[in-house]
């Protein structure tokens, strides 16, 4: 089960770990990993109380930008294993408009 203090496990795909450290630096990475700790606090993480996450089809998004992200609008992409009891992170992505998650940036999440 989840380590004491956490509600769920996060299991991290590798290509997904990949991408994030590829894309953020290492103080920018650790505020995600955080946000995401955080998620793992809660009861249904697809409904935060203490962080923006929206659905984008079959899985969900982490929205974050401003402090450490210095501007850059940052995205974890992650489902939820409820049999497992985890966040599974697919992937992140620093978004470059104000519009909707880019569809290839979706079609990249979805494999």
């Amino acid at each position: 089960g989840p380590d004491p203090g956490y509600a769920w496990n996060i299991y991290l795909i590798e290509a997904g770990y990949q991408e994030a450290i590829d894309r953020f630096t290492d103080p920018q990475y650790r505020h995600l990993a955080l946000q995401m700790q955080e998620l793992a606090r809660e009861d249904e993480p697809s409904r935060s109380r203490t962080a923006d996450v929206g659905p984008i089809e079959d899985f969900y998004e982490l929205r974050e930008c401003g402090g450490v992200l210095s501007g850059l609008n940052a995205r974890v992409f992650f489902g939820i294993d409820k049999d497992a009891r985890a966040l599974v992170v697919l992937g992140a992505i620093h978004k470059q408009n104000n519009g909707p998650t880019p569809l290839g940036d979706k079609i990249r999440m979805r494999r």
